[in-house]
């Protein structure tokens, strides 16, 4: 493939971790210098001590770089793609 950025999907075994470290973890990735790997979202799984990010990329090396840069490291990053929705936010909400 071309240098396209594509979308990645990052799965985290996170045991006993707390929302306020994974909001930190986001915190240093959104505030990485990375350009070729950039964050888009993380979810939470708390009662399956699980944690998934997405990306959007141009490999999924540059996808464990930014991750393991900021000591987030991943479990195993995948190709996904990505089908949006429609916004949950309304006018005036805060984003």
């Amino acid at each position: 493939m071309g240098r396209e950025r594509r979308f990645f999907l990052v799965e985290r075994y996170v045991p006993s971790v707390e929302a306020p470290a994974v909001a930190e973890s986001v915190r240093r990735l959104n505030a990485g210098t990375r350009r070729d790997a950039r964050h888009l979202m993380t979810l939470l799984v708390p009662h399956e001590e699980t944690c998934l990010s997405v990306f959007r990329a141009h490999d999924a090396a540059a996808v464990g770089a930014a991750n393991s840069e900021v000591g987030f490291d991943a479990d195993r990053v995948v190709e996904v793609q990505v089908f949006p929705g429609t916004s949950t936010r309304r006018r005036g909400d805060p984003r």
